[in-house]
């Protein structure tokens, strides 16, 4: 006997007892000389079935014990549930349709045979038949909320922002809730699309549209800044970088270079100096973030950022040491200047290699920016890692 039949023969056996209790319990057992309960023989006929190896031949029988007994409607979800566990989901198919077919059962074992379905069908990746069936499902008492988060997830994995944007209205008026972030994330997803066909009043509306769903979406000031740099409107764009660091110091290995980028086309690279001063002085935190993104970038040469360099690298007891076996017997300015960029070179070949973002839902990471975590789904969970890992070796 295999272990699976093992597992059937168990959970058959439960089933079973489950529905002889209950049947017990609102008195509709009947008697039967020489155990006092009632069990239909088509049990043990696909049992039979099962242990000699012919699952084919038990499943028609338990097929035919829904149209002879509905107490044993239970059994067959167990089996159906089973077969889709074990990946042969056309069988879970063909169960759980039996099931939601018998016009004759509760309305309550027919919804959740129409629940099973639907998850029989993302099993096997047939979202258009999932979704015709979480539409339905939505419209079941008890099941709103589940089949309308079901329904967003598949319009994720299928790109189609609208109809998420729209199930997410729906889940929103649920739970009385105005603000929602992922739905900020949709129609950035929406503005990234009309910015690569080279719409750009489209993706404005979008990035509008995402603005009204949560004021502070990072992504969306982000992408209204590259926007306007894309159109020439330098001012603009430093503001909304600014804004966006403000709000988020840990983003600023991606938004100072394009800052810098902004104030070296408006001719004024005085002007960023003096605005990196003025961060580090209302947020004296921000100064790690300085010193990752110059390093990372290559292009800072102002004298507020090598102070941060010098600060994050004498916070640093590995860098301190490097720097101790490279400083010449008698640093002058002009050595110790020169010890710090080595440095700084051999950790910006580094930085290549470590991982730069991790989701603070799962754990993920990599060198990309994911504003959905391709691990666990959840949006705007990866944060940059403004540090370096030392136990790799520096090409």
């Amino acid at each position: 006997m295999t272990s699976e039949s093992i597992v059937v023969l168990l959970l058959l056996f439960a089933a079973a007892g489950a529905g002889w209790f209950f049947a017990r319990l609102t008195g509709r057992a009947e008697p039967v000389a020489g155990n006092g309960t009632a069990v239909n023989p088509d049990y043990f006929k696909g049992l039979d079935f099962l242990l000699n190896e012919q699952p084919d031949q038990a499943i028609e029988v338990f097929r035919r014990m829904v149209d002879v007994d509905t107490e044993t409607v239970e059994t067959h979800f167990l089996l159906g549930n089973l077969f889709r566990r074990r990946g042969e989901v056309n069988r879970a198919i063909l169960i759980h349709q039996n099931i939601y077919d018998r016009a004759d059962l509760p309305k309550a074992q027919r919804s959740r045979a129409l629940k099973a379905l639907a998850d029989d069908y993302l099993k096997a990746g047939l979202f258009d038949r999932a979704e015709d069936t979480l539409r339905r499902l939505a419209d079941r008492s008890g099941y709103e909320q589940l089949a309308l988060e079901q329904l967003v997830s598949i319009y994720e994995q299928e790109k189609e922002w609208e109809q998420a944007i729209a199930v997410q209205d729906q889940l929103a008026s649920m739970s009385l809730s105005a603000a929602n972030p992922v739905v900020a994330h949709y129609y950035c997803e929406l503005a990234e699309v009309a910015m690569s066909r080279e719409d750009p009043p489209k993706a404005r509306e979008y990035l509008r549209r995402a603005r009204s769903a949560d004021r502070n979406s990072l992504r969306s000031t982000l992408m209204r800044a590259q926007l306007a740099s894309a159109e020439d409107d330098d001012k603009l764009a430093a503001r909304l970088y600014r804004n966006a660091l403000e709000r988020d110091p840990a983003f600023a290995a991606i938004v100072l270079p394009a800052m810098r980028k902004c104030y070296r086309s408006m001719g004024d690279l005085d002007g960023f100096a003096r605005l990196l001063g003025t961060l580090v002085k209302a947020n004296p935190g921000v100064k790690s973030g300085i010193a990752y993104a110059a390093i990372v970038d290559g292009g800072f040469d102002d004298p507020v950022t090598a102070d941060c360099i010098g600060e994050f690298i004498g916070r640093n007891p590995i860098l301190t040491e490097l720097l101790e076996i490279i400083r010449p017997p008698h640093p002058d300015a002009g050595t110790e200047v020169d010890s710090v960029r080595r440095i700084t070179q051999a950790l910006r070949k580094l930085a290549v290699r470590s991982p730069a973002y991790r989701c603070q839902n799962c754990g993920f990471s990599g060198q990309m920016l994911f504003w959905q975590c391709p691990t666990c789904k959840s949006w705007g969970s990866s944060r940059p890692l403004a540090r370096f890992q030392f136990d790799a070796s520096i090409a």
